[in-house]
Formats: C-alpha cells, sequence, structure tokens
C-alpha cells in the first residue's frame, strides 16, 4: 500500500514541479515580444483493477501548450498588411501635398506673378525695366519648376530606397523563417507529432507578423510541422525550407525606376504587379498614384505654358523689329525617347513638342509607347489607360531618310491630334523593324529641364508689327490674304504682348478646359484628395490593428496576477504532495516496526 501511495505522490511531486516550472517560464517572458502563455496539461495515469474496484496511480504532465488562436493570428497579420500599406501610403503622400501647397516653393504664386509682369510689359512696351522685371520672373517661375521637380525626384531616391530596405528585410525574414520550418520539424519528428516545439512556434509567428507589415501573406501549414508561406498574389516566399529571394530589378527604358524582381531557377522575373499589402506595396502604390502623376502634370503645367509662349514669342517682333525668339527651352532632348533594348531595328526617334497654336492643349499627362508595326504604319499608346493613336510615316520633303509621323485615329474619339508633340524618325543608319519599341515621355521632365532661352529684355516680342488701318483701326491684308508685316522696330506696338496676357486666363490646358492656374489647382486638390483619403485609411487601420493586437494579447499574453495566483496553487500542491510521501514514509516505518 505503501509503495502505491508513494507512487502516487512522486507523480504529483513531478507534475506540480513541471507547473510550476512552465509558470516560472510564463513569468519570465511577460516582456517577450510574440511570446504565448503556456500551460502544463495533465491527466490522470491508468488505474489499476482490484478486487475493492479501479484504484487510481496517480497523475501525469501530457503536454504543455501555448495559448494560440489561428484565427485571431490571421486577423493580426491582415490587420498589419493593411496598417502597413496605408501608413507608408500617407507618410509618403503628405509630403508631397505640403509641397505642392507651399506658397513659398509652389508654382501658382510664380505663375501670376509673371503674368504680373507680362501685363507690365504691355501697359509699356518700350519700356526695358519692365522688359527686365518680365525676364526676372521668368527665370524665377523656372527656378520653381526646377526646385519643385527636384523635390518630386529626392522623393523617388526615398522611395527606391525604401524599396530596397524592404526587400532586404523580407529576405531576411524568408532565410529565418525558413530555417525555423527545419527546425520545429525536426523537433515535430522527434516527438512523434504529440508535442510541440511552442517557444519556436512562438518566434515563427512573431516573424510572420513582421513579414505581413512588409507584404500581404497567407500562410499554409504543414502536417509536418513547417508552414508554407506566400507573398502578394500567391508568389512563395518559403517552401518547407527552403526560402525564396526578392530583388530589385531596372525599368527596360528608366534604370531609376525600380522594379520588384523574384528570382528563380529560369531567371528573375517583374512581379511589380502581382505585390499587395504592406509597407512595400504602399511605397509602389505612392509611386504609382501620386508622385509619378504629380510630376508627369506638374510638367504638363510647364510645357504648356512654355508652348504657349514660345508659340506667341515666334510669331511677335522684339524691340529691334526682328522676329521673336522662343522665350522658354528645354536642356538636352526636349521630349526624351528611350528605345527597348530589345529592338532589332536601327532607326534612330526623336520628338519635340508642337510649338502651333493651341497644341498645348492636346498634351496629355502620360507616358507613351511608339511601336513600328509594319510598312509605313504605327501606333502611339497612352500608357496611363491604354488608348492607341494610329500614326502613318511620311518622308521630310528635304530627306528623304527623316520620317514624319502623321496622325491618323485613335481608340478614344476624343483624341483627334497628337498629343501636343511631334515624332521623326530617321533612317540613315537602318530601319525600324516589326515590334521595336520606344519610350517618351514629354511631361516627366519637363519642368526639371524648362529654362528661359532669351537672355535680353530687348528680345522679348511684344509687337505683332502688324500694319493697321489708320481709319478702322483693323490690320491691313495684301493681294492675298495676308497681314501687312511693318519692317523695323515698333516700340509702341503692345499687342503681342496683350495676347501673351490673355494666356493667364486662357483655357490652354487638359483639352481645353483649363487654364494654367486651374490646371495647377486642380494637382494641388488632387493630391490633397488622396493625401486625406490615406490619413483617414491609416487611423482606421490603425484602429483596427490595435484591436486585433489586443485580441491577441488577452488570449496569448501573461497576466502576472493570474501567474502569481497559480504560483500559489501549485506550490501548495507540491507541498501537498511532498506530505503524502511523508505520511508514506511514516507508514512505511510504522510497518517496520511491527515486524521486528
Amino acid at each position: 500500500m505503501a509503495g502505491g501511495i508513494l507512487g502516487i505522490a512522486t507523480s504529483g511531486l513531478l507534475a506540480f514541479q513541471r507547473s510550476l516550472e512552465t509558470t516560472s517560464h510564463n513569468i519570465a517572458n511577460v516582456n517577450t515580444e510574440g511570446y504565448s502563455r503556456q500551460r502544463t496539461e495533465l491527466s490522470t495515469k491508468p488505474a489499476i483493477f482490484e478486487g475493492s474496484g479501479y484504484l487510481g496511480q496517480g497523475v501525469k504532465v501530457s503536454n504543455i501548450t501555448r495559448s494560440y488562436d489561428q484565427f485571431i493570428s490571421s486577423q493580426l497579420r491582415t490587420s498589419s498588411t493593411a496598417s502597413g500599406e496605408a501608413e507608408q501610403f500617407y507618410r509618403l503622400s503628405v509630403q508631397v501635398d505640403g509641397l505642392l501647397a507651399d506658397n513659398s516653393v509652389g508654382i501658382a504664386p510664380a505663375i501670376k506673378s509673371f503674368f504680373n509682369t507680362v501685363n507690365e510689359v504691355a501697359d509699356d512696351p518700350s519700356s526695358i525695366p519692365a522688359r527686365q522685371v518680365m525676364l526676372s520672373e521668368a527665370d524665377l517661375l523656372r527656378q520653381r519648376f526646377n526646385t519643385m521637380s527636384a523635390r518630386f525626384e529626392e522623393l523617388g531616391s526615398q522611395v527606391n530606397t525604401d524599396i530596397k530596405v524592404h526587400l532586404n528585410e523580407i529576405n531576411a525574414l524568408g532565410t529565418a523563417l525558413a530555417d525555423l520550418n527545419n527546425r520545429i520539424a525536426a523537433d515535430v519528428g522527434r516527438a512523434s507529432g504529440k508535442q510541440l516545439p511552442n517557444d519556436l512556434l512562438d518566434e515563427r509567428e512573431r516573424l510572420l507578423t513582421k513579414l505581413a507589415e512588409l507584404v500581404s501573406v497567407a500562410v499554409v501549414p504543414q502536417e509536418n510541422g513547417m508552414t508554407s508561406i506566400f507573398i502578394g498574389k500567391g508568389m512563395p516566399l518559403v517552401l518547407d525550407g527552403v526560402s525564396s529571394k526578392l530583388t530589385t530589378i531596372n525599368d527596360e527604358y528608366d534604370p531609376t525606376f525600380l522594379r520588384i524582381g523574384y528570382e528563380s531557377a529560369s531567371g528573375t522575373s517583374d512581379i511589380s504587379n502581382q505585390i499587395s499589402g504592406g509597407k512595400l506595396a504602399g511605397s509602389l502604390r505612392f509611386r504609382d498614384e501620386i508622385l509619378d502623376p504629380a510630376q508627369q502634370k506638374l510638367g504638363q503645367i510647364a510645357a504648356g505654358l512654355a508652348m504657349e509662349m514660345n508659340a506667341l514669342q515666334k510669331s511677335g517682333f522684339d524691340l529691334d523689329g526682328r522676329q521673336g525668339e522662343a522665350l522658354f527651352s528645354f536642356k538636352g532632348d526636349e521630349v526624351p525617347v528611350t528605345a527597348n533594348l530589345a529592338n532589332a531595328g536601327n532607326a534612330v526617334v526623336t520628338a519635340r513638342f508642337q510649338d502651333t497654336p493651341d497644341a498645348a492643349q492636346h498634351l496629355d499627362f502620360s507616358d507613351f509607347r511608339l511601336e513600328f508595326v509594319g510598312g509605313s504604319d504605327y501606333t502611339l499608346t497612352r500608357l496611363r489607360d491604354n488608348q492607341v493613336i494610329s500614326l502613318t510615316a511620311v518622308a521630310f520633303s528635304t530627306d528623304p531618310n527623316v520620317l514624319n509621323l502623321n496622325f491618323i485615329s485613335a481608340t478614344d474619339p476624343k483624341i483627334t491630334a497628337l498629343p501636343g508633340f511631334e515624332i521623326s524618325i530617321d533612317i540613315s543608319g537602318g530601319g525600324a523593324v516589326a515590334g521595336d519599341r520606344f519610350l517618351t515621355r514629354p511631361t516627366y521632365q519637363a519642368a526639371k529641364k524648362i529654362g528661359v532661352n532669351l537672355g535680353d529684355p530687348r528680345q522679348i516680342a511684344a509687337a505683332t508689327n502688324v500694319e493697321v488701318d489708320p481709319v478702322t483701326g483693323k490690320p491691313v491684308f495684301d493681294s492675298s490674304g495676308y497681314a501687312i508685316i511693318i519692317k523695323g522696330p515698333m516700340p509702341g506696338d503692345n499687342r503681342n504682348a496683350l495676347l501673351m496676357a490673355q494666356l493667364e486666363s486662357k483655357m490652354g490646358l487638359l483639352g481645353g478646359k483649363a487654364s494654367f492656374h486651374n490646371a495647377y489647382s486642380q494637382l494641388v486638390a488632387g493630391v490633397g484628395s488622396l493625401t486625406r483619403s490615406g490619413e483617414l485609411s491609416a487611423t482606421a487601420q490603425k484602429t483596427l490593428l490595435t484591436r486585433a493586437q489586443e485580441a491577441k494579447q488577452n488570449l496569448t499574453g501573461v497576466n502576472l496576477d493570474e501567474e502569481a495566483a497559480n504560483l500559489v496553487i501549485f506550490q501548495q500542491s507540491y507541498q501537498a504532495a511532498a506530505q503524502v510521501v511523508s505520511t508514506a514514509n511514516s507508514m512505511f516505518d510504522t510497518l517496520i516496526g511491527a515486524l521486528r
């Protein structure tokens, strides 16, 4: 009997000792990130049948479990992904919003000041000081465009840096998770799947949550304890104990535009369109929805202003009676064109802004892809909405090796002309091959490249030099129907300057629906609206994340008061079991004494 009592007491001692150790482990890890409270599961040992019935044999430790709920963990990862994306998007977009709305660097005040000086020249076209102030304001406007474009480029560099940092973190987490998979599978196999390595599982869950902050995560558990981890729209990051690697790849046309690459045995593929959720998607979405469109629209305003002013400047006459020259110019290639590296032909494509009246209203804030179809046919695709413009090549009258592309039709009936720029193809070194592609970005760098072409205030073409009938006050035409141009200076002629001043309110952009001020106001309002939406989304997602964290903490967190109570209970239970051992010892001593 003493042996039975002693065995039962010993099992209690061992069970309560294990319970005390588990409670101590909980207390020690109260501040450990990702730790889940553990519990010692006890069960009775199988009873033994004797004549008087079934006699219990004590207690055993059946398992040590952790507080875990798959749904709550999945909800936390989902909330982390949404919050990470919203917070990153808002953090970046608020910088563009503040930049555009800042009067000290904004474009609206500079445009207003410039046209004020144009009006002053129109009031006194012979005034050299007024002309000089107009050139100074033109240069100040140029500086504003250049400065804002430079700030946009800085933000683009920041986005590229963020992308690289995010990818490095994702790769590091993938490697760590693959290693944990191997360790967990080994421990699960060692225990024949009956007991789980709780601390390793907690660490894996912690890393998965960190990964979810960077990119959306899908987790598929395996029977051997491993998990397959997919990111974005189903790209495998970890399969069993092997992790894949993400990297950056340059855009085929623009090396400063980073894309997301996925390395595999067959090579590196572009998965940018398959990335969703998390800070990585937030950076990509900011670049696609705010930064690049803002830079394009800013360039559209700069190029449109230059086109309209240059068209009038070239049609007028300066203070010395000479034909006017362009007021604004663009550094380097006026409209940059980049050939696809895979092109088989040797054709050289160039583009330039049109200087015809009202050409600016057709200017679009999009990149365009030119593709040679065959024969004399080309297509020009507007990349922001994939609208296609059909073009045909016509040899230049003075050089048969230079082809001009003329407008034929477009899939969008609202497109009735070239989008504000002309395209020429030089085939002197060889023609194009069907499928050859070229990217042109007419407005993307226009704000960066715009400059002032004139240095002498006398060169401002304020005059039209058109002869006026002194009786009717109307222009005088020759027999061919052309206005008669007076040769020589007309210092009092302000008619061209008045036309320039009218450009301030002319609906010359966005298909003839917006002035320069309107277009800039729409840019500011559009970015502001997206930023405000991003702020609301970030706030809402942060609230949902906090609730998900609280739900997980309520389930898995260590409560020191509860653990302290458990310590007392297990301590008393241990003492009671020890007392049973002492009682069994006394009974054994009594039995021995009776036999002497």
